[in-house]
């Protein structure tokens, strides 16, 4: 029996104590209070939130349809983008500490905050194997977990942010693939589904980043892969799909609905100039505000920000280094996924330009279309851009002279100074006293909140985890039905109070306005027609509460 490895161990609690570290001071406003707000701005956090409350509530009949939004009909929740794991860890650590709201709350800024220092460590042991470099493989786990595109994503979209398995399935993988292990390989395809099941973008990068790794043995040995080259990719690739098949297939079945495809594929991508411009997150992001804001699409989805400290050890690396094997391996790998990333066409300060992509081929295709925001394989990108510099680094180390550490020790500061995100944003989340109208009414209905609004819909899922009531609207990946809210008349008041008795919803949440939050457009009618017609049994400061029957 061989020896438990306590300097294996020993090295991999301390990697997890020190990106944890990091973690905490980049993060302080969170970590310092993570009960009080929820990480992120106003926007898709509260659904991500309402998705970790979903999963602890428990659900006796079935979890992959709910009347809790779109009530009555409800919705089918098969292409939903819940992480899995996260909400899995949410769910369990609810039933030690409760689902009160501040509770919830803290596990879901927790739980995200989590795939940075898990990021970190599985990218170190990733560049390590690669590369050698102890050092150089810190730097690269660094760039993998506190890239600005995952420090984005966290404060947006929780699914997109789960990235710590994407290192270890390709670890996995070219160990694997290297020893002709089919442990290492079952290893692969666990973490490939992990990764999945974080955000099923994942599922297509995963099976992108397998030809990519063909493509590469193709040119590096001058031949095609053969045996062993061919049945590890196709096995990882099989065993993924039938650990996921029990999603996969209702998703397939739901993708021929018309409503499962959306724009997107020349919308949500990696600008060219994006490359170079400084985030949003940025120390320096001023610099940038006219740039993103010709950029298409949202800001955190064009962030694809490489770092100028990170392109010049690469470039000083590809100048040094005596055997560019990894060099090339990491350069190749992220051209494949920055034109995986550019989308359709190449886009150059928010105009498109008349040079198409493979993307646009990909956009036609059934299922493969779902993956309608081609800058998330940024997250690839990151990947080998992390490989790269944990090279660079190895070959300066290799110098053995004064000059080549004190150029990587500046440039390791540079790169930290680099990536360290300047500007946190929270969004508030209170139980308002009003709600306490519904908590009153022991019968079964459903609630209308308004007025709509992206963000503001995204709230009210958010605010169930206060009143727990079925709501008429909602926000999903894929809305495949019709509901109640698609057809509620807005004009005909006597035919409105019809539909929503018939219905059951028998409160109107009149939400008044707040941080820019609340404000009435016209889609909903008027606001004085609403307060005329339905009787209001609360008035409060965050809002009205009118009784339908």
């Amino acid at each position: 029996m061989k020896p438990f490895p306590v300097a294996a161990a020993l090295r991999f609690c301390v990697l997890l104590a020190g990106f944890s570290l990091l973690t905490a001071l980049f993060f302080w406003p969170v970590v310092a209070h993570p009960a009080a707000q929820l990480l992120g701005p106003p926007e898709d956090n509260y659904q991500d939130f309402w998705n970790s409350w979903y999963a602890a509530r428990g659900h006796a009949d079935g979890f992959f349809f709910t009347r809790l939004i779109f009530y009555p009909e409800g919705a089918s929740l098969t292409y939903h983008f819940f992480a899995y794991p996260q909400i899995a860890l949410v769910w369990g650590l609810s039933k030690i500490f409760g689902t009160a709201l501040p509770t919830l709350i803290a596990l879901q800024n927790l739980t995200i905050l989590l795939s940075f220092p898990l990021a970190g460590v599985s990218g170190f042991y990733l560049c390590r194997h690669l590369t050698g470099s102890s050092i150089g493989a810190l730097a690269g786990g660094f760039i993998l977990a506190f890239n600005p595109a995952h420090v984005a994503q966290a404060m947006h979209h929780a699914h997109v942010a789960g990235i710590e398995f994407l290192p270890a399935f390709v670890l996995c993988y070219l160990i694997g693939l290297e020893r002709k292990s089919w442990a290492w390989l079952a290893g692969a395809a666990g973490f490939y589904a992990l990764s999945a099941l974080s955000c099923w973008y994942y599922l297509f990068y995963g099976f992108y980043y397998l030809c990519f790794h063909l493509l590469y043995l193709r040119v590096h040995q001058h031949k095609w892969p053969r045996g062993w080259g061919l049945v590890a990719p196709a096995s990882v690739t099989a065993a993924t799909a039938l650990l996921l098949s029990p999603l996969i297939i209702p998703m397939l079945a739901a993708g021929t609905h018309e409503a499962a495809y959306q724009p997107g594929g020349n919308i949500f991508v990696a600008d060219m100039l994006a490359w170079t411009a400084f985030p949003p997150t940025h120390l320096l992001a001023d610099w940038s505000v006219s740039l993103y804001r010709r950029f298409t699409g949202d800001a955190w989805e064009a962030t694809v920000y490489l770092g100028l400290a990170n392109m010049a050890l690469l470039a000083l690396g590809f100048v040094l280094a005596k055997d560019r094997r990894v060099l090339w391996y990491a350069m190749g790998g992220m051209i494949f996924f920055a034109v995986l990333a550019s989308g359709d066409a190449l886009h150059w300060a928010g105009a498109t330009l008349p040079v198409h992509m493979p993307g646009i081929v990909l956009s036609q295709l059934p299922f493969f279309a779902n993956v309608r925001t081609p800058a998330r394989a940024v997250v690839f990108v990151y990947l080998f851009l992390g490989i790269g510099v944990a090279g660079a680094i190895a070959a300066l180390k290799m110098q053995h002279e004064i000059w080549s550490r004190a150029a990587v020790t500046v440039l390791a500061f540079l790169m930290l100074l680099d990536f360290a995100p300047a500007r946190i944003a929270t969004a508030p989340l209170t139980c308002a006293p009003e709600l306490a109208v519904l908590a009153r009414d022991s019968g079964t209905f459903g609630v209308l909140d308004l007025p709509s609004g992206y963000v503001e819909i995204n709230s009210y899922m958010a605010a169930q985890a206060c009143h727990g009531r079925p709501i008429a609207q909602g926000i999903i990946a894929r809305k495949l039905d019709a509901s109640l809210i698609d057809h509620l008349e807005k004009k005909d008041t006597a035919r409105q109070r019809e539909q929503l008795q018939k219905a059951g919803v028998k409160y109107i949440l009149l939400h008044k306005p707040k941080d820019g939050l609340y404000a009435w457009t016209g889609y909903d009618g008027s606001e004085a027609a609403w307060r005329q017609n339905y009787q209001a049994v609360m008035d409060g400061p965050a809002m009205s509460v009118l009784q339908v029957y």
